[in-house]
């Protein structure tokens, strides 16, 4: 695929995700995907299926249903595309999760085989932690 398709699959994933068509973006993603937090490895989320059990706002803590994301810019070569995404979501605690997300997703036979998620986990604990 070329860097042009790549950027259309990242921003399609996006779009899905926003209008919480949860099925049709997963099939976007390899089997075998992994989606990891910010370390150097993958192994923080594990598989996709890791990532499916958490995704789909498994606490009422969100107004409207749930995270919208803003892609700001994405910039691709050869098989990967980076994403710089900002998180908005109300809370039902009167606070409200708006993180900054740089995002490396590696692509393999048009489908989303790896993503790193680098994100502002201070802002999260500090949102999310009162929340238990």
């Amino acid at each position: 695929m070329s860097t042009t398709e790549n950027k259309a699959l990242v921003m399609r994933m996006y779009e899905l995700m926003n209008a919480r068509q949860y099925e049709e973006m997963w099939e976007l993603f390899l089997p075998d995907a992994k989606w990891g937090g910010g370390r150097s490895s993958t192994d923080d989320f594990g598989s996709i299926d890791g990532m499916r059990a958490i995704m789909v706002d498994p606490m009422p803590v969100f107004v409207d249903g749930g995270i919208h994301f803003t892609v700001h810019q994405l910039t691709a070569e050869d098989d990967r595309v980076a994403a710089e995404v900002e998180s908005y979501a109300p809370l039902v605690n009167g606070k409200v999760y708006n993180n900054h997300y740089h995002m490396l997703f590696v692509l393999r036979d048009g489908k989303i085989a790896v993503v790193k998620e680098y994100a502002d986990t201070a802002h999260a604990r500090d949102v999310f932690g009162e929340l238990g």
